[in-house]
């Protein structure tokens, strides 16, 4: 597994759906432009923005999905929970 970021230039709540939908015990949403998920290691950034709809075929979904193994920082106390309980690849 690993732990994927979602980061939207403007909000958007059917990409908030989707993700809830999709990955409905793996993913914590931080705020109304970034949100986390955890997928399995055979899924691709470009497969993960083609599904919450952020595939260049809609100018008003615009934002990156990253891949990362690695964290550091000071944040909400509930995402570094949420980290801490995911089991991901690092």
């Amino acid at each position: 597994m690993k732990v994927y970021a979602i980061f939207l230039n403007k909000p958007n709540e059917t990409c908030w759906e989707t993700i809830q939908e999709s990955w409905p015990e793996n993913h914590f949403i931080l705020t109304n432009n970034l949100a986390f998920i955890v997928a399995n290691d055979n899924i691709t950034t470009k497969q993960i923005a083609d599904k919450v709809g952020i595939s260049g075929s809609d100018k008003e979904m615009v934002g990156i999905v990253f891949e990362f193994g690695s964290y550091n920082g000071f944040n909400n106390g509930d995402l570094w929970e949420w980290l801490g309980k995911v089991k991901y690849d690092q």
